[in-house]
């Protein structure tokens, strides 16, 4: 139903008709879950019903999803959820509404690593987390460019007119908005992975992107999937990201979520190109010491 939606929304429409090929792709995927699902009643072909993804937002989620998203058997689903749980990256039990105990999910969120969100999750059977996370000045890059492209709505949270801002202004916003609030997610996803022993599995947005095929098999042996090289290998090529972020989001308004992407250029230490002296000093005042503790620099001598 959510799809057909999207189908019949008139700026959909048109993107359809520009590239049909993209609602085939989506139909095949809803068949084959749809069959799949029949199948998984009779054998078990994973160990871990739920793959869960809680990566910090501009830290290569997507691409953890997508990767995931080609193991055979997993599917993506529809989970709603109220505006106000969703917008601030919580989850609620409505996320679970549509996912059939006996088969097999991936979820990708950027979800908080609030207690209340812990115990929901576990109590709908997810076992094991993958969290994902970055160099906070490259997120706040990431953050900025993508703002640029795509606005947030006046409504949402921490809105601001970066395309009616000074360049400088706009990062220092950003700064201010990643300084103040990302720390904590990751400092509270290490608390988590602390009290529960095998739960959580990070991944480096660094390190992933440097030797994808080294962190996608920590990432499948952490869910026990069985995979052999070839297979590994397609996937890492298959979702490697080589189309601009704009294409990309236009793309994943038809495609199914598991392989619709977001991804923009996965550069490390791009920070070093965007910031100004200004946006330097005040980021060291903010997060300086998050650097140190994330062990991205050794002091504030950068």
């Amino acid at each position: 139903m959510q799809w057909l939606k999207k189908v019949f929304n008139p700026k959909n429409f048109i993107r359809i008709l520009l590239n049909p090929n993209l609602v085939f792709v989506h139909f095949k995927y809803a068949i084959s879950r749809i069959l799949h699902d029949f199948l998984f009643i009779f054998y078990r072909k994973h160990k871990f019903n739920i793959v869960f993804i809680a990566g910090l937002p501009m830290s290569a989620t997507t691409k953890i999803k997508n990767m995931l998203g080609k193991v055979p058997g997993y599917f993506t689903r529809y989970t709603p959820m109220p505006y106000d749980v969703a917008v601030n990256q919580d989850i609620s039990q409505s996320a679970f509404r549509y996912v059939p105990s006996w088969s097999y999910t991936l979820f990708k969120t950027h979800l908080n690593p609030w207690e209340k969100n812990i115990n929901l999750i576990k109590q709908n059977n997810v076992k094991k987390v993958i969290v994902s996370y970055r160099d906070l000045r490259d997120v706040v890059v990431a953050r900025y460019n993508r703002l640029i492209k795509f606005p947030k709505k006046k409504y949402e949270p921490y809105y601001a007119e970066y395309h009616n801002m000074k360049k400088e202004d706009a990062i220092n916003h950003c700064i201010d908005v990643v300084g103040k609030n990302y720390p904590k997610w990751i400092y509270g996803w290490f608390k988590v992975s602390q009290s529960n022993i095998g739960f959580v599995h990070f991944c480096r947005f660094e390190d992933l992107v440097s030797d994808p095929k080294s962190e996608f098999i920590k990432m499948i042996n952490f869910y026990n999937i069985k995979l052999d090289d070839k297979k590994i290998d397609q996937i890492v090529k298959e979702t490697e990201g080589k189309k601009d972020m704009e294409t990309n989001v236009n793309e994943s308004l038809i495609l199914p979520w598991a392989h619709s992407s977001n991804f923009r250029s996965g550069k490390i230490g791009s920070w070093k190109d965007e910031f100004s002296l200004s946006n330097i000093d005040n980021f060291k005042k903010i997060a300086g010491s998050d650097l140190i503790k994330l062990n991205y620099e050794k002091d504030l001598n950068w």
